[in-house]
């Protein structure tokens, strides 16, 4: 299966053209702020998805990170993900952003056994999940205090970032999802309200 993987649930901004498997092209941006700017950009980076060339092959399937993470970064991420589907007319899933963290974490420790994975949250908060020794996720993901979780049973991997190489990897094993946004909390930008009128 070809599968092309786009996620923007954290401050890499990171695209990904899979082939049975094999990573057959791939482009990534650090910047917390900078999805919007970035991700056409890393988009003509891949030469693989050029479909002015003859020889393009369409993905079967498009998937997309959908958080938990910051409000922006996964609106741009699902947006530009939808607008592809149109375009190429080809279906798109949506998959729990931190599923694709456990696949990293398990790719690079195989003998990795029932764990938490997190990620920065900021506000000094964690967005995690658990994750079995199978690599399988057990409840849904949550939010709490970067404390509260480090103190939790089990290892606990808060060192990676979630990246589309990766989440393309979970099709076939991770619970296929939604385009809706995992958002775990309110955002932190807030409607002003006219002067005189109570809060």
């Amino acid at each position: 299966m070809r599968i092309f993987a786009v996620d923007t649930s954290s401050e890499l901004t990171s695209l990904a053209l899979v082939d049975s498997g094999v990573v057959i092209g791939q482009a990534e941006h650090h910047n917390a702020r900078g999805h919007v700017e970035a991700i056409g950009a890393l988009f003509k980076q891949i030469p693989q998805i050029d479909v002015t060339e003859p020889d393009f092959v369409l993905p079967d399937l498009i998937v997309c990170g959908v958080g938990p993470g910051p409000f922006t970064g996964l609106r741009v991420g699902i947006a530009f993900a939808q607008s592809l589907s149109m375009a190429w007319g080809i279906p798109i899933s949506g998959i729990c952003s931190l599923d694709a963290v456990a696949r990293a974490a398990r790719n690079a420790r195989p003998n990795l056994g029932e764990c938490v994975v997190a990620l920065d949250a900021r506000r000094g908060e964690y967005y995690w999940a658990r994750y079995s020794s199978e690599g399988m996720r057990v409840g849904a993901p949550q939010v709490s205090t970067k404390e509260d979780v480090l103190a939790m049973s089990g290892e606990v991997v808060v060192d990676v970032l979630p990246h589309a190489t990766d989440l393309a990897q979970c099709v076939g094993s991770s619970e296929i999802l939604g385009l809706t946004p995992l958002y775990l909390r309110a955002p932190d930008a807030q409607p002003q309200t006219q002067a005189g009128t109570p809060t």
